[in-house]
């Protein structure tokens, strides 16, 4: 039980402090626990939202990106496919495109509403830490002028304030990573084609067909720029991707 400290008028310089036992707020010391619990139940619950959307944002991208690839693989494997199939199953990987964009705004909503409850629980640390700082500087001033103190109390705050300056630090790290997702999520929303396309076998394809043209062109340089241009003309031209441009003057190159 904490103690009171109690200095006689009389003699200051010579008076033993007297302690006696002080009661303890029972009812305001459970009222603040019972707040604090909701406080990070609801800071729980809220990043728990914002971590499972995030989650499943990024499996709808991934699933895309092996739907390419295993697209890509089969354009390149089987003559048989033609243009007009290819586009069939690209208009279905557009769809599940702007089907994902609606998650990612889901997303952007639930890490939004966390940023809130940070937030909140930021500016109630950082009142906190204020006035148990200012309460603290008091005491030790009070305490260098030699007037009576708590040092009970003064230890409870050089105890809290440190705790309490971590704790606004922590949130403030939080604050600026859930800013940071909420970022990569916009731009992923805003360039969705290139967050879910599939690059690898192409790019190895591209160099394949430089090495196979270069010798028509006066330097490499020449014969990346110009197949380059080709690519762009069929993509343009048939209405697909340069990733299935590629392949198509692949294709083309080897009578497929």
């Amino acid at each position: 039980m904490p103690k009171r400290v109690i200095i006689r008028d009389s003699d200051l310089e010579e008076a033993e402090p007297v302690v006696e036992p002080v009661e303890e707020a029972v009812g305001e010391v459970s009222e603040e626990a019972e707040a604090e619990k909701r406080v990070e139940a609801e800071l729980e619950k809220v990043t728990a939202d914002a971590e499972a959307a995030y989650e499943l944002v990024m499996g709808k991208v991934e699933e895309i990106k092996i739907r390419e690839q295993v697209t890509q693989k089969k354009f390149l494997e089987d003559p048989g496919m033609s243009l007009g199939i290819l586009k069939k199953l690209l208009q279905r990987w557009d769809s599940l495109r702007d089907e994902l964009i609606g998650y990612i705004n889901d997303a952007i909503e639930k890490h939004r509403r966390l940023r809130e409850v940070l937030e909140r629980e930021f500016s109630g640390v950082e009142e906190d830490l204020y006035f148990n700082q200012v309460e603290l500087d008091t005491m030790i001033q009070l305490e260098a002028q030699g007037r009576p103190i708590s040092v009970s109390k003064k230890e409870e705050l050089e105890n809290l304030v440190p705790k309490l300056r971590e704790r606004l630090v922590e949130l403030d790290k939080r604050i600026k990573e859930v800013d940071a997702r909420i970022d990569e999520l916009r731009r992923m929303s805003e360039n969705i084609y290139d967050y879910t396309s599939y690059k690898d076998l192409t790019e190895a394809i591209f160099g394949q067909l430089v090495e196979a043209l270069q010798g028509r062109y006066a330097s490499l340089e020449e014969a990346r720029a110009k197949i380059r241009s080709q690519v762009e003309l069929i993509a343009q031209r048939e209405g697909i991707p340069k990733e299935y441009a590629v392949i198509y003057l692949w294709r083309r190159l080897k009578g497929g």
